[in-house]
């Protein structure tokens, strides 16, 4: 999910632009990890940062710089599935189907390039073989076909984040409520905290969301009881992107705050700083499938300017590893997910592309 949806929120928002965060969330399969060894297989191997190799793919539409990916997500036929923003004066927002040599296969325009059109936050492949997307500008649900056919749910205010749940239904954050639609379109709305953010189906059959100006993570079950979790989170550490981990827990990031977080399903909070340059700022979370969890991170500074791209990876202990080399540093790495490929994928905000971390 991207940052430039904090710009609409107004004046609850602008108090926490200067952090500049954003993240999605994606689906783990469950995997014990023993202490310094990672599950690759079959096999258990140390994990050697020398593996990792960074790559940047610039196949996006551009268009004078203006157009920034919002979410990436592992879908239908193999592929990478990602947003693509443009400002409503300037030109249409997109889907971009990828595939993992990192080669543009096709491009779909929301309603064609027209003005005064959407703002694509979020997307997840559903459980009916589509796109799921949030579009905060027009306050409503998009359902894409993986041919690009269009279909809208319009709701009451501005969706950010979008998994699918356990029950088959899609569910969404806005500002202050969780909402869940069902693949006919069926709409229901739960009010619950403030700007809830990001969300994501956790390994006990509920939602698991953050409150990023509530300084909290809830968790929803699948009939709408919420119970919110404050306890063990820093005071003003933004809590952005979530996802579950392979040690049964769900991991966060802390976007204002520089660290990583780790909540038990019976709410116990864990936070992790050290390995994390001070000045980061942590931003989309997932697991990957090395046994570890994966985040991308940057430093704003001077009106939004960005520097010291990196990404970060976690094990089940709190060991913290982050990576450069391959990776611009003014790119702003945002949403990272899992590919098809067992390789980690990532957009960069700032910079109009695309990104694979070869694990």
């Amino acid at each position: 999910m991207q940052r430039q949806a904090l710009q609409l929120a107004g004046t609850v928002a602008a108090a926490l632009l200067a952090a500049g965060v954003s993240g999605c969330s994606a689906p783990s399969t469950l995997v014990p990890e023993n202490a310094g060894m990672q599950q690759r297989g079959s096999f258990s191997m140390p994990f050697a940062k020398e593996r990792v190799r960074i790559k940047e793919f610039a196949d996006l539409p551009q268009y004078y710089g203006d157009y920034s990916p919002s979410a990436i997500a592992s879908g239908p036929e193999h592929s990478l599935w990602v947003t693509d923003e443009i400002d409503q004066d300037y030109g249409e927002n997109l889907v971009a189907r990828i595939d993992t040599s990192g080669t543009l296969l096709k491009t779909f325009y929301y309603q064609g390039r027209s003005t005064e059109g959407s703002s694509f936050q979020d997307i997840t492949a559903g459980p009916d073989g589509a796109l799921w997307i949030t579009d905060y500008y027009n306050s409503q649900i998009v359902r894409m076909t993986t041919d690009g056919t269009f279909s809208t749910f319009s709701l009451k205010t501005e969706p950010l984040g979008i998994t699918v749940g356990p029950d088959k239904a899609l569910w969404f954050t806005e500002y202050s409520a969780i909402g869940r639609i069902t693949t006919k379109g069926s709409v229901t709305i739960y009010p619950a905290g403030e700007l809830d953010d990001d969300i994501t189906a956790g390994p006990d059959g509920a939602l698991w969301f953050t409150e990023l100006t509530g300084n909290a993570i809830g968790r929803i079950t699948t009939h709408g009881k919420i119970t919110t979790y404050t306890k063990g989170i820093s005071s003003g550490a933004g809590p952005y992107s979530i996802a579950p981990g392979p040690d049964g827990a769900l991991w966060f990031t802390e976007a204002t705050g520089g660290r990583i977080g780790r909540i038990t399903r019976s709410g116990k909070v864990t936070e992790y700083s050290r390995g994390i340059t001070p000045t980061e700022e942590p931003d989309g979370i997932a697991a990957g499938p090395d046994g570890a969890m994966w985040f991308t991170e940057f430093e704003s500074y001077e009106s939004y300017q960005i520097r010291d791209s990196k990404i970060g990876r976690i094990t089940m202990t709190g060991k913290i590893s982050e990576y450069s080399k391959g990776l611009s540093g003014s790119s702003g790495p945002g949403d990272i997910v899992a590919g098809p490929d067992d390789n980690m994928w990532f957009v960069e905000m700032y910079a109009d592309r695309t990104g694979r971390a070869r694990i």
